[in-house]
């Protein structure tokens, strides 16, 4: 080995292994200072990059449970006043009915009303300064208010806190249905009613009509009420409006007949507002005899209107020489309807009879106590036309053959392209329509053998040959053909159970049979010939379905659109406490029904508060083992050991000796190098 002066290698190996147990040194140090593995992303970066994630979490997780005890505070605070509230309610229902008691005075039934107001203006003032942070909580404005419980995006809690204040508070959410007007008696049979069968309507039942008693909308109505402690449907009758006839000017004079009573002598000329005036005067001069009001509707199309309050018939007929058109009243019969209520869903089923909608005025179907629906049950095979109807005031267009590009003729019938006419003014009117699965029941069969084709929608089935001896087998060959070609006409064929073959269309298609060589008794299929099938539609909302006549004739119309005129679905029941009076017998008894309705919708707010104070309770839970486990997750990537970094610290220091030792050896070999110039 040489020796040189300018190069010292001994010394500069122990430079390097001094600086290497200098930086191992100064790692376990940090490590040991800081009780993280991870200081730097050089340490390992993939491990950082992790335990960044984990820690965006778990901040996320630690403030979600911050935002969820939030929660909790506020529904306790909500809760509280409401609980103060029910205080104050079951006071006034103690009042109430002490009120409605007979041995009160005038002057007894003021000063409970006194009590009465000072404690309404309590109920407001709970529910109208409850609030957490700024956030008024029970005026009604605290909907939809979102929570949030997670550490990412839409993980959320909603809360809905109904107000309840005394203009809230009284009223009830009602499943509510009206019927039609029908100069039909309900026979036994025609209707159901939540599964109970309705009675008859019969004439003893309407003591204000003077004729065709039973078919009154007052003796309907008295039909269904019998039945209502086993239905819980309550009919209220509606006011019997009749509308006004279009009217001409002309000379002439006669007497109006109104039930049976005759007006005095009416005298018409070239005036027609004169004649109106005229014709309203005389009718409303015997309604103490008649129950009937005149009304005038200020223009020659609608004449002049005929209101029953009580809902009893109104019957009109003319003495010669007077006419509709010149006094702007209808002659005829007009009868009234009704109103179905119930605190719970209303079923309306056909009965064993077949007059459900001729008779009772009444649409089947389930209508709702907080979703308005009503579903068509038949289809007329006829188009819209714009005008034919309003639903919630507003007008429907015309039905459109371009809506359905799924059915194979007759598009523009469909309940697809019905559907679709309704939705267009959706946005307006608030209801949306869904075309129903379009059935064709099966027809009964009798074995007999044949062979031939089924073309449905356009697309013919190969040849289907059936049996003379074997119905079941008859049906599968038939339901195997119409589905090979299912995919083409979007018709599926199933075994009905009743020895008949059902098709459907699940988009609500048309559904148009031809049949050749065969018939619906070799098959069990309904239809053949170009026999053509529409399906029916539900219409849905939020809030009630009012269904009336649009802007053309209103018979023809309604019936193209295969709904019956009507309000349905959600409604409200009872007064609200705002306008609560106990101050007289009669009002202290329509009292009680709105205090509880109050006490029920209270109720309902705090057991709603009461869940989610639950719900919030084991969110927390939920996200403190979750930021639990993903810290512990955490540290084992980005924690020191301690017992090995010590370890490690140790030997560095150890090597740092031994490094100094040996540079300082290494220095001394070129003071060595002398002893050879001597």
């Amino acid at each position: 080995m040489a020796i040189g002066i300018n190069t010292n290698v001994p010394s500069l190996t122990a430079q390097r292994n001094l600086g290497m147990s200098a930086n191992s040194m100064q790692t376990s140090m940090q490590r040991l200072s800081s009780g993280l593995r991870i200081n730097s992303a050089k340490d390992d970066a993939a491990g950082q990059s992790i335990a960044n994630r984990f820690t965006a979490q778990v901040r996320g997780l630690n403030q979600a449970a911050r935002n969820a005890n939030d929660g909790i505070s506020l529904a306790q605070t909500a809760e509280g006043a409401l609980g103060e509230i029910t205080n104050n309610l079951q006071r006034l229902r103690e009042l109430a009915v002490q009120s409605a008691n007979a041995t009160n005075s005038a002057s007894d039934r003021a000063s409970l009303q006194n009590e009465a107001s000072q404690l309404l203006a309590e109920i407001d003032r709970v529910s109208t300064q409850t609030a957490f942070n700024g956030s008024k909580l029970l005026d009604g404005s605290f909907k939809a208010q979102t929570f949030q419980v997670g550490a990412n995006a839409n993980e959320t809690i909603e809360i809905d806190v109904n107000g309840a204040t005394t203009k809230q508070l009284g009223v009830s959410d009602a499943a509510s249905v009206s019927s039609m007007q029908s100069a039909n008696a309900i026979k036994e049979g025609d209707l159901v009613i939540n599964g109970v069968v309705i009675g008859a309507s019969v004439a003893a039942y309407d003591t204000a009509s003077t004729a065709n008693q039973s078919a009154s909308a007052i003796a309907k109505a008295a039909a269904i009420n019998l039945k209502s402690a086993e239905t819980g449907v309550t009919a209220t009758v509606d006011a019997n409006i009749a509308e006004g006839a279009a009217m001409a000017a002309g000379t002439t004079n006669g007497t109006i007949s109104i039930n049976g009573i005759a007006t005095a002598t009416i005298s018409t000329a070239s005036d027609t507002t004169a004649n109106r005036a005229a014709t309203v005067k005389a009718i409303n001069a015997i309604s103490s005899q008649t129950g009937v009001i005149a009304r005038d509707t200020g223009n020659d199309t609608t004449g002049v209107e005929l209101i029953a309050a009580d809902g009893r018939n109104i019957m009109v007929s003319y003495a010669t020489g007077l006419t509709s058109a010149a006094t702007g009243v209808h002659a005829g019969t007009n009868y009234g309807s009704f109103s179905l209520s119930s605190s719970k869903d209303i079923e309306i089923q056909r009965g064993s009879t077949t007059g459900l909608e001729a008779n009772a005025g009444l649409q089947a179907g389930t209508y709702k106590t907080q979703v308005a629906s009503i579903s068509t049950t038949t289809n007329s095979g006829n188009a819209f036309a714009a005008g034919d109807f309003k639903v919630n005031g507003v007008l429907v267009g015309a039905s459109l053959a371009s809506s359905d590009t799924a059915s194979t003729s007759g598009n523009a019938t469909s309940a697809i392209a019905k559907a679709a006419a309704i939705n267009a003014v959706s946005a307006q009117s608030g209801v949306t329509a869904v075309a129903n699965a379009n059935v064709v029941n099966g027809a009964t069969m009798t074995a007999s053998a044949a062979a031939g084709t089924f073309t449905i929608n356009g697309v013919t089935t190969a040849t289907i040959a059936v049996s003379g001896t074997d119905a079941s087998a008859a049906r599968q060959s038939v339901i195997t053909a119409i589905n090979a070609i299912s995919g083409r006409t979007g018709v599926v064929a199933t075994d009905d159970g009743t020895n008949g073959v059902k098709l459907t269309a699940q988009d609500g298609r048309n559904i148009v049979v031809n049949a050749t060589g065969l018939t619906s008794l070799q098959t069990g299929v309904t239809g053949s010939g170009g026999a053509s099938f529409q399906g029916t539609f539900t219409l849905s909302s939020a809030k009630a379905i009012t269904v009336e006549a649009g802007t053309t004739d209103v018979q023809s119309a309604i019936g193209n659109t295969d709904l019956a005129v009507g309000t349905y679905g959600s409604t409200k029941v009872g007064e609200s406490l705002e306008k609560l009076d106990i101050s007289t017998f009669e009002g202290a008894t329509a009292a009680l029904a709105s205090i509880d309705n109050a006490i029920t919708s209270v109720d309902t707010n705090r057991s709603a508060l009461g869940a989610v104070q639950n719900r919030f309770t084991s969110t927390i839970a939920s996200l403190q083992i979750t930021s639990e486990n993903l810290q512990a997750a955490r540290g084992r990537i980005q924690d020191a050991d301690f017992a090995a970094e010590t370890t490690n610290l140790s030997k560095s220091q150890v090597l740092q000796q031994a490094g100094i030792a040996m540079l300082s050896q290494a220095n001394q070999t070129s003071q060595n190098v002398l002893s050879l110039l001597r």
